[in-house]
């Protein structure tokens, strides 16, 4: 699977009305005669936390619980793995981190991982896999989606759903989802738990969950992003000498450690390139940071990567590439494409309607990013 180079806490944005009531006995009209209790008004349909159109979550929300590895800070003291040098060298042969495209919604060129908070009056779809991967979990699980709700324009066709309960599903190549409910038909998938530890669903190579290391729109306005990011490689290694538990399920794929579940496609042979769920990080200080002087969103993307790093999550692409958000999740409904502002507020240059975030520039990759262990389970 290829995947594209995305006040405190949770919005409660709706709540059930407060029920008009008669007290008591019967009310009476003047006239003496009996009148009916008024009616009570209708709840509003429920979404999770109140997430959905309009009510998106804002910049200080981050998915998965604090146990989360996307959501835990780098220790102090944490040194690179043995032979980290070499791997990084690797990464970098392969394509220095690559820019960040705006103004891609709906089109082919959109391989990011869209999310759609589910209502509880939104249609029903009955869930169908295409790929002849074996036997898959939600295959034939029957749940709510936002009529409006497309998949990613680009090659993977991602969808994430999040139903009322909690329960996110991660959908890959989304093929066919007619309007008004049905048989939502796509190549593959898997379902977490939103509040849960972010890993072993079926939308990714590594089995990240889809929100896992996003980097979203509000986050890069306000200039802090408090996770840990997605990062796309283009080959992932092989062999189980990486020194930290590096294992194989096949032959063909490549290796993986925690808190990956499974490998993506492999270098060639020779080529001593990480393993799928290999934790990177920028070894740099906040002072080092605030004197490059960068500009508020790739100073948020530095600091992250800083903080809390990164983790190898797919294969593809031109070499390290990190994951947006797809802004196909709000321009399905209509709504403006909220990282077009960023970038128009950002100065940046439009080309066709499109806006590239340089990422690569003026950041030393090559003297600070480091390859180290993945935090304690």
């Amino acid at each position: 699977m290829r995947s594209g180079l995305a006040g405190h806490g949770p919005r409660f944005a709706l709540s059930v009305a407060a029920a008009l009531s008669v007290g008591g006995a019967l009310a009476c009209s003047s006239a003496g005669a009996p009148t009916s209790p008024a009616p009570r008004a209708a709840a509003p349909p429920a979404s999770w936390h109140g997430f959905g159109v309009d009510h998106w979550p804002n910049a200080s929300w981050r998915p998965y619980a604090p146990g989360s590895p996307f959501n835990q800070r780098i220790p102090a003291g944490t040194r690179p793995v043995a032979g980290s040098q070499d791997l990084i060298d690797t990464a970098l042969s392969l394509g220095t981190p690559g820019h960040l495209t705006a103004g891609v919604a709906q089109s082919s060129d959109d391989w990011g991982h869209p999310t759609y908070y589910a209502s509880t009056t939104d249609p029903v779809f009955t869930l169908r896999t295409t790929a002849n991967y074996g036997s898959n979990a939600i295959n034939g699980a029957r749940i709510r989606v936002p009529d409006a709700a497309l998949a990613a324009g680009g090659g993977d066709g991602h969808m994430t759903i999040v139903q009322p309960s909690g329960w996110e599903y991660d959908l890959w190549q989304v093929h066919d989802k007619p309007r008004g409910g049905g048989t939502l038909t796509f190549s593959w998938g898997g379902r977490l738990r939103i509040d849960g530890d972010g890993l072993r669903t079926g939308g990714t190579a590594s089995r990240f969950g889809n929100l896992a290391g996003m980097i979203r729109a509000p986050e890069l306005a306000a200039g802090r992003i408090d996770h840990a990011l997605f990062i796309v490689l283009r080959c992932t290694g092989t062999g189980t000498s990486f020194g930290y538990g590096a294992r194989q399920r096949e032959s063909s794929e490549s290796s993986y450690v925690y808190p990956a579940v499974s490998g993506g496609s492999r270098c060639p042979s020779g080529v001593n390139a990480p393993p799928m769920g290999a934790r990177l990080r920028l070894a740099m200080s906040g002072a080092q940071i605030d004197a490059l002087r960068l500009p508020v969103w790739k100073r948020a993307i530095v600091r992250a990567l800083a903080r809390y790093g990164g983790y190898i999550g797919d294969t593809g692409g031109d070499g390290i590439g990190l994951m947006f958000e797809s802004s196909t999740m709000y321009t399905s409904f209509g709504r403006p494409d909220p990282l077009v502002r960023v970038a128009e507020s950002a100065g940046l240059a439009s080309y066709g309607g499109r806006y590239v975030f340089d990422v690569s520039s003026d950041v030393e990759w090559q003297r600070y990013l480091r390859v180290i262990p993945p935090p304690k389970r």
